[in-house]
């Protein structure tokens, strides 16, 4: 858990291809103050307004999260957004010249790479969190999405897919370690079958074997070097779900339970628990451990104590 808030020591470019346009997509991201958050801009259209990421604004949930709308809008942010909050960046704004973040390998390990080599700084300034209060499910068919009280963000994830990927679960207690070596580099999956039909829609144009692990219609895993884990494709499910989960703009800590989600559930369940009142309580912690200094105060006392242990 990231105490204090965070941003790049300086401004950094970054350049990678897009998974859906197959453009070559630029970006430059500069260090934020406190409490600015993270922010995109479109530079590629004059005019445009820049757009906070937030769930509020998110616009759409087709294939990857976009936030934003027209020209104005970014899409398939997910992998971006969980790097930046598994080293607890959250204040940094970003000029980007076309509609989506690079795709690069398909996972967030090299976005991870590339903010650590930017260097980042922290600001002398606390961090809220939500704290899970109540119990709370959402279901959407044979999927859903289950919330407890939790000390620690706890993510257990099932997936069930047909032929070779068939049934995976696993449970991820977030550490930022953890994250890196762990869940940061599975990479996104899909059956060769859908990258064609998404292809003849207009959609994955820049989707291939160097940034997703295909698989084809009889089992068989096209990429050479094969899979990182045994089970990378529900570690990637738990990366796209922490990367959803960002976008409320404070860590959450609770226990998740989610059975086949995708984007469009997680940003649903994730509005409604911002907005339904009880389920979660925003907490600015009193004291960091291993700090002797006493800072903001909380709304719940009895939880900060339990931070501070």
């Amino acid at each position: 858990m990231h105490y204090h808030q965070k941003t790049i020591k300086q401004k950094v470019q970054i350049s990678g291809k897009g998974l859906h346009t197959n453009r070559q997509i630029d970006m430059t991201l500069c260090p934020g103050s406190i409490n600015s958050g993270i922010w995109f801009l479109r530079t590629d259209k004059p005019g445009n307004k820049p757009v906070k990421v937030t769930s509020q604004n998110v616009s759409d949930t087709i294939l990857a999260t976009t936030v934003g709308q027209g020209p104005e809008s970014v899409s398939t942010i997910e992998h971006f957004m969980s790097a930046l909050g598994c080293l607890g960046i959250n204040n940094l704004f970003i000029e980007i010249n076309g509609p989506e973040t690079p795709v690069f390998d398909g996972s967030s390990l090299p976005w991870i790479e590339l903010l650590r080599n930017a260097g980042l700084r922290t600001l002398n300034s606390l961090r809220p969190y939500y704290a899970v209060r109540r119990p709370f499910e959402m279901t959407l068919g044979d999927k859903m999405i289950a919330m407890v009280p939790d000390h620690e963000l706890v993510i257990d994830f099932t997936i069930d897919f047909p032929g070779f990927i068939q049934n995976q679960r696993k449970s991820f207690t977030f550490t930022e370690n953890g994250f890196v070596s762990d869940i940061s580099p599975a990479r996104t999956f899909c059956l060769l079958s859908d990258v064609e039909k998404m292809q003849a829609a207009g959609k994955a144009l820049g989707g291939g074997l160097d940034n997703a692990v295909v698989v084809s219609g009889n089992g068989i895993i096209l990429n050479r070097e094969g899979l990182r884990f045994p089970d990378e494709c529900v570690r990637h499910k738990i990366l796209d779900f922490y990367g959803d989960m960002t976008l409320a703009e404070a860590p959450i800590l609770g226990r998740f339970t989610v059975v086949k989600s995708g984007h469009s559930l997680n940003h649903k369940f994730l509005a409604t628990i911002l907005n339904t009142p009880g389920l979660l309580e925003l907490v600015t912690p009193t004291r960091v451990p291993g700090e002797t200094y006493v800072s903001l105060v909380s709304p719940s006392p009895a939880l900060n104590a339990a931070w501070a242990n």
